[in-house]
């Protein structure tokens, strides 16, 4: 069979390639220095935001994916020290917490974060130091998982999205810490947070307690923030379940069976876990 020129042309040329599909275009590698600069930035923020912190609470707020995370936490810590952004401040425990110094404090407002230095507080060599060091590692656990946290040192200062004085004047103190996590349409539920280090008396505990009692109700007037639960952080050693029932139970103990399982329901007991001094 005799073919027309013009197919054997087509049968003995060159198969056309396809136009290749364009190239995306990769993102530019980071350097080490622009990596590390970014975690620098990272670990001066997670500093000024709890007012001090350990190796031990540091590695997981920056690094919580790190295997090694600790190794990167006292890298990042050191240059920090040596351009003396912070300061290393012997801890009520032993062992050694990051504090914001004032230059520090410039650092970060240069950078557009509001900060300041944390050289003052009371809380790293004082008796609340234990306290509020569970709390912090509690909240730095919730902000992994991607929940917006305050602890004490940010409430202290009122650096929330929301009012909380009417929230203070009616407990009549201060929660340990705030969590929450903003809904698409602007709303968010909040947590508050109680932390047991040391054994409270019945009265103390009832006061945390009297926190369930506030559930629903909301702390700004247009009703995007409302609370939704009270959490007991306690030392896993040191188990406080027990005395918090106690408590619980003679604070609602003249309500309706419903009403105390409604209110206990209300409130939820977390054990954690604070390492030794490092």
């Amino acid at each position: 069979m005799k073919l027309p020129s013009h197919d054997l042309n087509g049968l003995l040329s060159k198969p056309a390639t396809p136009n290749p599909a364009p190239k995306r275009r990769q993102a530019p590698k980071r350097s080490g220095r622009e990596i590390a600069r970014a975690n620098e930035l990272k670990a001066m923020q997670a500093v000024a935001r709890f007012g001090h912190l350990r190796i031990a609470e540091l590695a997981p707020a920056v690094w919580p994916l790190a295997r090694y995370g600790e190794q990167l936490a006292r890298r990042t810590a050191a240059r920090l020290v040596g351009q003396g952004l912070l300061l290393e401040r012997r801890n009520a425990l032993g062992s050694k917490s990051l504090c914001l110094t004032r230059g520090g404090a410039a650092w970060l407002d240069a950078r557009g974060v509001e900060a300041q230095h944390t050289l003052d507080l009371s809380s790293v060599t004082g008796s609340t130091f234990f306290h509020r060091t569970l709390a912090t590692r509690y909240l730095i656990e919730r902000q992994v998982e991607g929940f917006q946290v305050a602890g004490e040192y940010q409430l202290l200062r009122r650096k929330t999205p929301f009012p909380i004085d009417a929230l203070v004047k009616a407990l009549r103190k201060l929660p340990d810490g705030m969590v929450w996590q903003r809904r698409a349409d602007g709303t968010a539920n909040i947590e508050l947070v109680e932390q047991e280090a040391a054994a409270k008396a019945r009265q103390e505990l009832e006061k945390c307690l009297k926190a369930a009692e506030f559930v629903g109700q909301s702390l700004d007037p247009e009703g995007r923030y409302r609370i939704a639960g009270l959490v007991f952080v306690f030392d896993r050693e040191l188990n406080h379940a027990r005395r918090i029932a106690l408590a619980a139970a003679s604070l609602w103990g003249n309500r309706s069976h419903a009403e105390r399982v409604a209110l206990e329901k209300r409130v939820k007991l977390v054990a954690v876990e604070l390492r030794d001094p490092l």
